[in-house]
């Protein structure tokens, strides 16, 4: 759900086919296993824990936890706690991403991740936002060019 778009099928696989075959990965799959798959990992399962700990699936319902001299949570303080942990998985999955696009000579899965119709192609970003913004395209004109509308003269 999160990694496999993170790395793509080609790295997601072979990742595994390493991490369940004996001896412990070596080398470069070592490295971004140990120093950012793990840190995103961490931070993605925290951000899901809260709300499945808060709450317990019973044959009566969806029943809130609550100890004796302990007080709930309301759903927004989990929700923030949620988002924060994402903010950091994200800063984390972001992390792992520059990683394998400055090292992608080492991960030729990550550059080729396959070509079947379930092939999942690696995300290039972590980070959204809701407003498309545009290609970014060097404009050259002054301010007074952009903003003065057909009228402006140049002042020679």
């Amino acid at each position: 759900m999160y990694i496999l778009p993170l790395l793509g099928t080609g790295l997601y696989n072979k990742l595994q086919e390493l991490v369940s075959t004996a001896p412990v990965p070596v080398g470069v799959y070592k490295t971004l296993l140990d120093d950012y798959l793990t840190d995103v990992l961490v931070w993605y399962v925290l951000a899901n824990m809260p709300m499945v700990l808060q709450y317990k699936l019973l044959n009566k319902g969806v029943m809130l936890r609550n100890g004796e001299y302990m007080q709930t949570s309301t759903f927004q303080e989990v929700q923030s706690m949620k988002d924060d942990c994402l903010v950091k998985a994200k800063f984390y999955a972001q992390r792992a991403i520059e990683y394998l696009c400055a090292h992608n000579t080492d991960y030729p899965e990550y550059i080729n991740p396959g070509s079947t119709s379930d092939t999942v192609h690696p995300d290039t970003t972590q980070y959204d936002c809701g407003i498309y913004l545009g290609n970014h395209i060097v404009d050259s004109r002054s301010a007074e060019e952009k903003y003065q509308g057909n009228n402006y003269r140049k002042p020679y």
